[in-house]
């Protein structure tokens, strides 16, 4: 009988509960939208991921991660940073790599889809998406925390449109999260994107914090400086140009650097250099470990950070595929036959690289004849090494230099294994620990593995020498040629290059000049595209470089890839001319 009455009473309850609870829900209505939002909790989605700061700053650093990933770490000929020297006046791809140049240059190519246009864009996208969720009523970012989010966001969104304008011209604007399929994207003009960019970093500016307050990986307020001082001259604002320039360069916190200093000092390599010179100071810029601030460099505005087996290291940087391939070079004997000039790849000899493009007969000789040959730090047998000892001890020349001592090689040698190598792409002497082989009969000898053909050592984006080359820009817009050449002679007298006169002043000379201080590490081509040289140095100072085919006046721009003018079925995506 007790059991029956539990029942009874079971069923009672249930029955008050769910009446009260129909109470409840009448009494206390609710907003539908609001109900039937769904946020999820067991997995990050865009409605729980944008909440507080430490959720804003990991994605801001995932901006710089896809950065760093897609513009510096790719060994591609075909794409960055490879091709941020091709078809200009500094590089020769050497034929023997199996690409075709031409394809650069073709709308249907995927260079034209994948090596800047896609990429940018994912940028751009990931960059709305925060400044939007920045903006919301949903986050619980403080106004401080906002700004600032919002300023590295629109750094960067800054940085992509403005590479897509030096390089295709006018692109299509996007300044807000795309959350459905959009097909009808116009073209905004060249001038009209650069605008943009000005925009968003004359926010930037104001809001990013000192180059102090950060980890010199992370953007800062000279960096937007430094931009937008290129923004403003492309916009051909000059006094605003100079203006942005003089922020970096008379702020206290940054300066060029003028005397030895950092990792390399103590540690001789004049063994190695058929002068027997030490280094200098152009040269300590790039030893590992010097980048930073925290070495007393003040020079570096923007660096990203690249280390051997290390959380966030990344792949390493590949600018060392630009290097000579040394261990295969042959040096033949009196008999006959033939040895390498190392018997492996050597940290020495700048590790195991790969040929895979060489400085153009204008970059190794007229340049530096224009500067001083002998005089300029830059063009020094420790920065640009021209002649090697032979360190295969199976060789009858072990001992000798190849060229002071008139050794024979196969002339086939000069296009990937024998040719100048600029010491600023590698580490001599300082590469992992890991990568030493335990036979060091030979001095440097390291394995011979893909990890061996990188630098791993953090990487300039942008340093203070290149703030007052862009200053001369201005000046020099604004007519007046010994301002120019002021800025100008500051990074030739820290070469100990003779100064330069104002009446030689021109854009020619600052390119000749972004070239010596500069090689390898800007992305040129999008300089010369901006100033519409790139056809005109080209065919003139390096015509084996492209041909005929790719040196006509449309070249200036890169074509729109195909295949977005073709899926635009809402609009018309045009073409640039000549295309």
């Amino acid at each position: 009988m007790k059991k029956y009455i539990n029942m009874g009473e079971n069923i009672k309850l249930k029955a008050w509960v769910l009446i009260s609870l129909f109470l409840f829900l009448t009494l206390n209505s609710c907003n539908e939208n609001e109900f039937l939002e769904e946020t999820p909790s067991d997995f990050y989605s865009p409605e729980n991921s944008y909440v507080n700061y430490a959720d804003f700053q990991a994605a801001v650093a995932n901006l710089h991660n896809k950065y760093r990933s897609r513009f510096y770490e790719s060994n591609k000929p075909e794409e960055f940073p490879s091709l941020a020297f091709a078809s200009t006046e500094l590089s020769y791809q050497n034929s023997d790599i199996i690409w075709n140049f031409a394809s650069t240059y073709l709308p249907t190519g995927s260079f034209a889809l994948d090596a800047l246009w896609e990429p940018a864009y994912q940028l751009i996208y990931d960059a709305n998406v925060i400044i939007g969720r920045a903006d919301s009523d949903t986050n619980e970012l403080s106004e401080v925390e906002k700004n600032q989010i919002k300023a590295e966001a629109m750094f960067f969104r800054a940085l992509m449109y403005k590479m897509l304008a030096n390089m295709y011209g006018g692109v299509p604007i996007n300044l807000q999260e795309t959350t459905e399929p959009k097909r009808d994207f116009v073209r905004a003009s060249r001038q009209e994107v650069y605008q943009q960019c000005a925009t968003d970093l004359e926010f930037s500016v104001q809001y990013l914090p000192g180059i102090d307050e950060v980890d010199l990986t992370r953007i800062n307020r000279l960096v937007a400086y430094h931009v937008l001082a290129e923004i403003y001259v492309s916009l051909e604002q000059w006094t605003k140009a100079i203006n942005a320039a003089s922020e970096v360069i008379n702020s206290p916190d940054t300066g060029l650097m003028t005397e030895r200093f950092g990792t390399m000092v103590d540690n001789p390599m004049s063994e190695y250099f058929v002068d027997g010179s030490d280094g200098d100071v152009y040269w300590d810029l790039f030893r590992v470990g010097n980048q930073g601030r925290d070495i007393g460099n003040t020079e570096g505005l923007w660096v990203l950070p690249f280390a051997f087996n290390v959380p966030g290291g990344a792949s390493g940087d590949h600018s060392p595929g630009f290097i000579t391939r040394l261990w295969q070079m042959k040096i033949l004997n009196s008999d006959g036959t033939s040895t390498t000039l190392v018997p492996t790849p050597n940290d020495f000899y700048h590790g195991r690289g790969i040929g895979m493009v060489k400085p153009s007969h204008y970059f190794q000789t007229t340049l530096w004849e224009k500067s001083g040959f002998d005089e300029d730090i830059r063009n020094s047998e420790h920065n640009i090494q021209r002649d090697f000892k032979v360190a295969n001890p199976k060789s009858e020349h072990f001992g000798k230099w190849v060229v002071k001592d008139g050794l024979q090689y196969p002339a086939s040698d000069t296009l990937r294994n024998f040719y100048p190598a600029l010491t600023k792409l590698s580490t001599m002497g300082q590469f992992p620990k890991e990568l030493y082989q335990p036979n060091q009969e030979v001095p440097g000898t390291i394995f011979q593995n893909v990890d061996a053909r990188r630098a791993w050592r953090a990487r300039y984006v942008y340093r203070l020498a290149e703030t007052y080359l862009l200053r001369a820009e201005g000046h020099l817009g604004n007519g007046d040629q010994v301002k120019a050449a002021l800025d100008i002679n500051v990074v030739r007298n820290r070469a100990k290059a003779p100064e330069v006169s104002p009446g030689d002043v021109d854009l020619d000379y600052i390119l000749d000049e972004r070239l010596r201080e500069l090689y390898y590490e800007e992305f040129y081509l999008c300089t010369t595209n901006r100033l519409g040289k790139t056809v005109e140095r080209s065919s003139q100072l390096n015509p084996y470089e492209g041909g005929p085919i790719l040196y006509q006046p449309h070249n200036n721009l890169w074509p729109i890839p195909f295949s977005e003018i073709e899926k635009n079925t809402g609009a018309i995506l045009e073409q640039n001319p000549g295309y």
